[in-house]
């Protein structure tokens, strides 16, 4: 449900017919805002994107100089305006398609509760379906490519240069799962091919396809970041230590595991879209062959690379040499070993990580968000108390998950949601270590690592205050600081409510604090009613009418004792 909430924006100065407005709109999906005015209009206009806006024009300006205001400010194209009057004409005019700035559609005054109802719900409609249909493009076409389709009909293929092309598969894949069942296979396949797409993305690098156990992937074909013969080498080392770390884990849990080849080549090739029914986007030439011989002729957890893509990376990489090495169709080829990065570029000299200087000079974010949200989510699943039912790696991934939409309500930029989302997965982080006030520990935490992820000190001090916005009694200031601390309480005005409260009691109870169930219900009344309040405007609109029907539900339950 929390990712079908859209941003609406009401722009009235009746108070009557507002009232009457919101009574028909009003939904737990629906984050409304009000302007009195065109000026708060443009204000909020600044500060949000709306799916879609109600605009009177029944205001002391021309319907042009409304709905110009209201165009102008709005962050996204795709955003329906629906213009409203109790003037005919004043209809007439603002959605007349010769109009430089007309309304999508239009409500008639007074408001019949039917007609507002099933137009909200199809504007609705229509934005979540652009928004299936995009996300489905996106998936299978680069943005690149779609931007061409939408401009001309039509792509071209283009030739590139100075591109990479790599190539995974696991080693004895046939063997290593005859005996698993089908739905175990696509399982384990899916999760390894997800955690690789985000490493692919991080870097910037274009996904071609997967072919069974066997993942695609090209630098320098669609992005236009530099240095994508660098980039593509930082993204094999990250997946081949992410295999090695998931191998260490099923030989410590004595299962079996899987091992992983990757081979890189670089050279010009050419990419395009073929098809006329089913789209799919590919590169073609002869460095993409080799590419493939390349995986082919490695060993496990090795990237083994040709002497052209070596002479690309020999300044940043340490590289072992193994000689000439017969190739299918291309004759003899000298490849090298990848081993790890250059200890000067690599953070803490360790060779895994890119350090500040080198991920600058491919512009890369100076910060490893990624490479981090790994490090914690996988401490808080290996050393969290499995007592804490409350307070549990699972809390933390839907208090992260709760920030980025309250992020994306409240119209959040890329660097202020990174850093809300760091607080978020660090804020309990100090459950590790002991129960009662944990936030400076789970802040000694973070600062301990965050270095070793590129983390400046300016944002480590700004993300500490985040985490500290939500000890007890804390009153947070600033936006990001009211976002986590309403992302950290949203259940409260979920549907799960119950279930999410009995965890945390039962966690209380056997940390030492048990209650009887009057006493449970007691507390919860007390809380709701006395002591919590959501700070933002989003929080507000979306999570307080549930948390209203959660306090009247046990306030009843009480009254039954």
């Amino acid at each position: 449900m929390f990712d079908r909430i859209i941003n609406i924006l009401i722009v009235e100065n009746d108070v009557q017919q507002l009232a009457a407005l919101l009574s028909y709109i009003e939904n737990p999906g629906h984050n409304i805002f009000i302007a009195n005015s065109v000026d708060e209009a443009s204000q909020l206009l600044k500060t949000k994107e709306f799916v879609f806006v109600i605009c009177s024009l029944d205001f002391d300006f021309s319907s042009e100089f409304i709905l110009k205001k209201v165009k102008e400010g709005l962050k996204t194209k795709d955003a329906a305006i629906i213009v409203t009057s109790s003037n005919y004409d004043l209809i007439v005019e603002g959605i007349d398609p010769k109009h430089p700035y007309s309304g999508t559609d239009y409500l008639k005054k007074p408001f019949q509760p039917a007609i507002v109802k099933s137009k909200v719900q199809l504007f609705r409609r229509l934005y979540f379906k652009h928004q299936r249909v995009s996300h489905l493009l996106e998936s299978i076409l680069p943005t690149q490519i779609i931007e061409e389709y939408s401009i001309y009909g039509k792509s071209s293929p283009k030739k590139k240069t100075n591109t990479a092309i790599l190539f995974t598969d696991f080693v004895n894949f046939t063997q290593k799962t005859k005996n698993m069942r089908p739905d175990e296979l696509v399982k384990k396949l899916d999760d390894y091919f997800s955690r690789f797409d985000t490493i692919i993305q991080k870097y910037q690098l274009e996904k071609i396809k997967t072919i069974g156990d066997a993942y695609m992937a090209v630098g320098g074909v669609t992005e236009k970041s530099p240095n994508p013969i660098l980039r593509t080498a930082l993204a094999a080392i990250e997946m081949r230590n992410f295999v090695i770390t998931e191998i260490e884990t099923e030989k410590a849990l004595g299962r079996d595991y899987w091992e992983i080849r990757i081979g890189i080549h670089s050279g010009d090739i050419v990419a395009g879209v073929v098809g006329t029914h089913k789209f799919s986007f590919d590169v073609w030439g002869d460095p993409v062959n080799i590419a493939a011989r390349c995986e082919q002729n490695s060993h496990a957890n090795k990237i083994n690379i040709s002497s052209t893509y070596y002479q690309h990376i020999s300044d940043y990489f340490n590289c072992t040499a193994r000689g000439k090495i017969s190739v299918k169709n291309a004759g003899e080829i000298e490849m090298y070993f990848l081993d790890e990065i250059k200890k000067e570029y690599s953070l803490y000299n360790e060779g895994r990580i890119p350090n500040a200087a080198l991920r600058k000079a491919l512009q890369l974010p100076p910060a490893d968000f990624e490479g981090l949200r790994t490090y914690i989510l996988t401490k808080l699943k290996a050393e969290l108390d499995p007592k804490l039912l409350y307070h549990s790696w699972e809390h933390t991934e839907r208090v992260e998950a709760a920030v980025i939409k309250y992020g994306e309500l409240e119209n959040l930029s890329s660097h202020e949601l990174f850093l809300v989302r760091t607080a978020a997965l660090f804020h309990d982080s100090g459950f590790i270590f002991r129960y009662e006030d944990n936030e400076k520990l789970g802040v000694d935490l973070f600062r301990h690592v965050a270095p070793r992820f590129g983390y400046s000190e300016a944002d480590m001090n700004e993300i500490e205050t985040i985490i500290y916005a939500t000890q007890h009694g804390a009153k947070p200031k600033t936006l990001l600081e009211k976002i986590m601390c309403d992302a950290d309480l949203d259940y409260l005005g979920r549907i799960d409510y119950h279930v999410t409260a009995k965890n945390l009691f039962d966690e209380l109870a056997l940390y030492g604090t048990p209650l009887t169930e009057k006493e449970r219900i007691s507390q919860q009344i007390i809380y709701l009613e006395q002591t919590h309040v959501y700070y933002t405007n989003s929080a507000n609109n979306v999570r307080n009418p549930g948390k209203q029907r959660r306090l009247k539900e046990l306030k009843q339950i009480y009254k039954n004792f």
